[in-house]
């Protein structure tokens, strides 16, 4: 069997409200394309009806992943990297704060990059609904921290829209130890240490105003895991063994 041209990855957590819209307007974008496509969806322990509603999609491309309990939103990812048969892989909040007809930007660009996020903070991009200020103000310091300590100069590492070749994607995320919050900058630090090429796409982005973000928990632990990620590189975690 071929594999499609397109994976398109969503990470969900107790998104019975709004996971049978977000399936519908995706399969119906993607059956818009001139691609093979296929959605994997990947509970993270959900305790709603997330995955009762997944499993019954009716769509053969709609496949279901589960983790046993909720391990964070980088595992879930790691999950539905490892099962991706797509050329490309594109990741994506279930919320849909970036317009999924972006997806036709980042495959456009895959084409002559290995790595595409999505930035709200670069030229051509536009917030559309913010985040409360304590957020926004301490994604902008979380973004300075990151490429201090990181050594990487992007303008945006936390926009949940992120576009990979495969052979990228699986080799980006085989070496990934963040489970959580942090596992934006452990990602594309490891792209940028393997010297992978990354593009920022600018998108008109709008934000959840029903986030399931706990703020003080979100900040210690990303600020932990910034540390732990500086710290695992010293001693050689990421280094590849072959």
């Amino acid at each position: 069997m071929k594999n499609p041209d397109l994976t398109l990855i969503f990470p969900v957590y107790n998104e019975e409200n709004l996971i049978q819209d977000t399936l519908d307007k995706s399969v119906s974008y993607l059956n818009k394309l001139k691609l093979n496509w296929e959605i994997i969806v990947v509970d993270d322990g959900s305790n709603d009806k997330t995955v009762e509603i997944v499993r019954n999609y009716e769509n053969k491309n709609v496949i279901l992943l589960k983790l046993d309990e909720n391990m964070g939103k980088g595992a879930a990812l790691k999950k539905g990297i490892q099962a991706a048969r797509g050329h490309n892989v594109i990741f994506s909040d279930a919320d849909l704060s970036v317009d999924i007809k972006k997806i036709k930007n980042f495959v456009e660009a895959l084409k002559s990059t290995d790595v595409a996020i999505a930035s709200r903070r670069t030229k051509g991009s536009d917030i559309v609904v913010h985040q409360p200020f304590a957020r926004e103000t301490m994604g902008k310091v979380f973004t300075a921290l990151t490429k201090t300590l990181m050594g990487v100069n992007l303008s945006d590492f936390t926009c949940g829209f992120k576009g990979f070749r495969n052979t990228a994607a699986k080799d980006i995320f085989s070496h990934a130890l963040i489970n959580r919050w942090a596992y934006d900058a452990e990602i594309l630090f490891l792209a940028h240490k393997y010297g992978y090429k990354i593009k920022e796409i600018p998108v008109v982005w709008k934000n959840r105003k029903d986030t399931k973000v706990k703020l003080f928990d979100a900040v210690v632990t990303s600020f932990r895991d910034l540390l732990r990620i500086r710290w695992w590189n010293i001693q050689g975690k990421y280094e590849k063994t072959s």
